[in-house]
Parts: C-alpha cells; sequence; structure tokens
C-alpha cells in the first residue's frame, strides 16, 4: 500500500473514532449533528369559542344582565353584538350584556369575541322580550 492511501485511511478511522469518543462523553447531537434530525412540535393555541349562552326570554322595562364568555385562543378578548334588543348593550372590555329592555320583540343575536391575536369566533341565540301584561301592578 502506498502513503498516499494510507493517509485517507487513516484520517477516516481517526475521524470515526473521534466521533465515537465524542458520542461517549458528550451525546451523539454534539458529535454527529448530521446524522440525527431534531424534532420540533409547536402547539398552536386553540382558536377562540364563543360560549352559546342559550335562547334568552325577558320581560320588557326589566334589567338584562348576561355574561358573555369565550375559551381558548389569547386573552383578552374584544366583545361586539349585533342586533340586541332595544335599550341592551355590549361592554367591549368584559363581555357583559346589559341594560334596560325598553321594547318587546325577537331578536336574532350574534356576539362576537376576537382574541389578542386578532383570531374571531362568534355565536348566535335568540332573545325574545316580552311585553309584560301589568308592568306597574
Amino acid at each position: 500500500m502506498s502513503t498516499s492511501t494510507r493517509a485517507p485511511r487513516r484520517l477516516a478511522a481517526l475521524a470515526v473514532g473521534l466521533t465515537a469518543v465524542l458520542a461517549a462523553s458528550v451525546g451523539p447531537a454534539v458529535a454527529a449533528p448530521h446524522s440525527t434530525t431534531a424534532l420540533v412540535t409547536r402547539t398552536a393555541a386553540a382558536a377562540p369559542s364563543v360560549v352559546n349562552p342559550g335562547n334568552q326570554v325577558s320581560l320588557q322595562y326589566d334589567y338584562a344582565h348576561l355574561q358573555m364568555t369565550a375559551t381558548g385562543g389569547a386573552a383578552p378578548y374584544t366583545w361586539s353584538a349585533v342586533s340586541l334588543p332595544a335599550g341592551a348593550t355590549i361592554n367591549a372590555s368584559t363581555g357583559l350584556i346589559s341594560g334596560l329592555l325598553r321594547s318587546s320583540g325577537i331578536r336574532t343575536v350574534t356576539v362576537t369575541a376576537k382574541d389578542a391575536k386578532g383570531a374571531v369566533a362568534s355565536t348566535t341565540f335568540t332573545w325574545r322580550v316580552i311585553r309584560d301584561a301589568c308592568p306597574r301592578c
């Protein structure tokens, strides 16, 4: 065997031996980074979901108090509502629907929550406000 063919073989044997020594002392990830693959798992935050409070029934001129809630997403939430009964409003920070219900009728209410990352969720329910036969009795 010539000297020119011995040198690459010796270097290869030295590299294999060095890899084995490093793997034994510090672990295979450091000793042979090309032979191992790192698996990175990222868990995405669950999308927000607005809890449906169910259909509501109230009397006209009663005070409404309905706390909306959301799950998932990234708090805090920004709340909004469409088609609330007359006199009711939603607090954009807390999700509390409140107010003096001034008129009767049936409304289809949609409540929306937007989380801190901009994800949006909503729920829809009916709200029936009944005219009391004797509001001052």
